[in-house]
């Protein structure tokens, strides 16, 4: 099968044709139809997750995904063949990726029937995104009455949190770099929107005693830590340990791997059933042009890049 991967380590991925994946017990195998790109690709193909988790080589790229079940082990249940599903490569080792043809995922916490409202573009852009965004509000504590910072707030995970913190009731300064993404985060719930060229002096006009919280999605941490009040919250899924915040004596560092689980993909399954959560996507682009997708990301996007495969 054709596949977008590492062969090996200290390599640069590039497409490759592979063996098709079998599903291993308690998984299910699936054909991949969109793929959408995150972060933790882009650490990945860099190099940067080797002391993370092991490398089977070739890792395949892509977390996350849409596509039809082509078979599932003997000891899945409640899963079936032809099902449209959505979800996340999420095993403790990297191998099997979403971009290629086929992948394999965990059947329990690995991905859910995709409800029918969403395109397979957005159903690509759910699982790990909006896993990660409910990890995120979940570190927040209590959110009624918290005002909360989120720099980078226009990409894929950006802008489902602003929607899921505005709903939980949180103050939510949302920064994007254009007015197209400033009018786009204010659709979606943000409280303010502010220009990250200006964030500084802006953050400091709506919150004077700093922000209770801050996220990071994008940009350099030690910009803004300041503007979080003594002995608020710096969450990032970015950095993955306090050797890597500058700030960590006089905030709480609170890193974020948002893996998936089962909960919580049915939770974002159902609030886009219901019209409560919006996917964004900002453009789809073809398999062959996955370095291209990977070069994109983060550069004034709203919402995800998206890979077309099947």
């Amino acid at each position: 099968m054709k596949a977008y991967a590492v062969s090996a380590q200290g390599e640069q991925p590039a497409h490759i044709d592979i063996d098709t994946p079998e599903p291993e017990p308690g998984e299910v195998r699936v054909r991949v139809i969109a793929a959408s790109v995150n972060d933790f690709d882009l650490a990945v193909a860099a190099g940067y997750m080797g002391g993370f988790f092991e490398h089977r080589y070739p890792v395949v790229l892509g977390r996350e995904f849409a596509g039809v079940v082509d078979a599932v082990a003997d000891d899945v249940s409640g899963i079936e063949v032809g099902d449209r599903v959505l979800g996340v490569v999420s095993k403790p080792f990297l191998r099997e990726g979403a971009f290629a043809e086929y992948t394999t995922a965990y059947a329990d916490g690995g991905l859910i029937v995709a409800p029918e409202v969403l395109s397979d573009a957005e159903a690509a852009s759910l699982a790990h995104t909006g896993s990660t965004a409910l990890s995120i509000l979940a570190s927040i504590g209590e959110p009624e009455g918290k005002t909360v910072l989120i720099v980078g707030a226009t990409g894929g995970v950006g802008t489902l949190l602003v929607q899921l913190a505005a709903a939980a009731g949180v103050t939510v300064i949302a920064t994007g770099r254009t007015s197209a993404g400033r009018e786009l985060l204010s659709e979606l719930g943000a409280t303010h929107t502010v220009d990250y060229a200006n964030l500084e002096s802006e953050v400091a006009a709506l919150a004077p005693d700093g922000v209770d919280a801050a996220v990071h999605l994008s940009g350099d941490a030690s910009a803004f830590s300041a503007l979080v009040k003594d002995g608020g919250m710096f969450i990032s899924p970015i950095l993955y340990s306090p050797e890597m915040f500058g700030d960590a004596e006089r905030l709480t560092f609170v890193p974020i791997a948002g893996y998936p689980s089962a909960e919580a993909l049915a939770t974002l399954a159902g609030l886009t059933a219901s019209g409560d959560l919006r996917v964004i996507v900002d453009r789809e682009r073809a398999f062959d042009d996955i370095g291209l997708a990977l070069g994109e990301f983060g550069h004034e996007t709203l919402g995800n890049i998206v890979i077309r495969i099947g």
